[in-house]
Formats: structure tokens, sequence, C-alpha cells
């Protein structure tokens, strides 16, 4: 097996990299259920008491894309408690070009919904699902 090394970005690359703004998110889902585990969790669950496993996935993302030059937010609206308003505020005050969420089949709806909302306000942003249940 061939083992390939990123290559840093030439001077340009990072000038151009900077102006795309990429957000990787786990926006709040408030519920009576609890407090959902998403991250490096494949079997899904929610806590009646908070309950957080490092991102380590979405977080090693962010830190790539910054490594490369990109503008990125790591944010997790889950962990900081943040309103759904709170969450979107931030979002929409940011800008980004790309919004990468990780979901599973329990909250994946909630995630279309999150979509819809964040598509009439910024409808040329892309935004990406990623996780075990939506690759599988």
């Amino acid at each position: 097996m061939e083992i390939k090394h990123i290559q840093q970005p030439t001077k340009e690359q990072r000038e151009k990299n900077k102006k795309y703004k990429v957000a990787i998110s786990y926006p709040p889902m408030p519920s009576e259920k609890g407090t959902p585990c998403l991250g490096q969790n494949r079997q899904f669950q929610w806590f009646k008491s908070p309950t957080y496993i490092y991102p380590i996935v979405p977080a090693y993302a962010a830190t790539l894309l910054k490594s490369q030059g990109y503008d990125v937010i790591w944010d997790d609206g889950i962990a900081e408690e943040l309103s759904q308003d709170e969450w979107l505020e931030k979002i929409l005050k940011f800008k980004p070009n790309l919004i990468v969420f990780e979901t599973k089949t329990p909250v994946v709806k909630r995630h279309w919904k999150v979509i819809d909302v964040i598509k009439e306000e910024m409808p040329e942003t892309k935004i990406v699902l990623v996780g075990d249940h939506v690759t599988a």
C-alpha cells in the first residue's frame, strides 16, 4: 500500500483557499429525549444528561482544512448548548461556502429541516452530510 502525503499548498493556493469558508458543525438538537451523541458513536443514543465524546473526525477535518489555508470554523452547537437561533446566527454571520454536518439516521430529518432554513438564507451555500449512516 502506498502512503500519499498531503502536499503543502503553494502561496497562491493558500491565498485562494483563504477566500473559501468552511463550517464543520453540529447544529443544536433540542429534544425531550435528551442530548444526542453523534460523533464516534456507531450506536446512536440520546442521553438524559449531556454526554460528549471528543469529535475526532470533524476536528481533524477542520484542522486539515485550516492547514491548507481554508477559512474554517469548527462549531459544536450541541456541546456549546446553543439555542437553534444562536447557532443559526453564528453560521449566517460566518457566511460559509460549504457546511459539513455529521448525521445519523435517527436525526437526519432534523438536519434536513436545518438545511431548509439555511438554504432560505444562503441558497448558494453547499451543504454536505457525512457519517457512517450516510455513507452506508
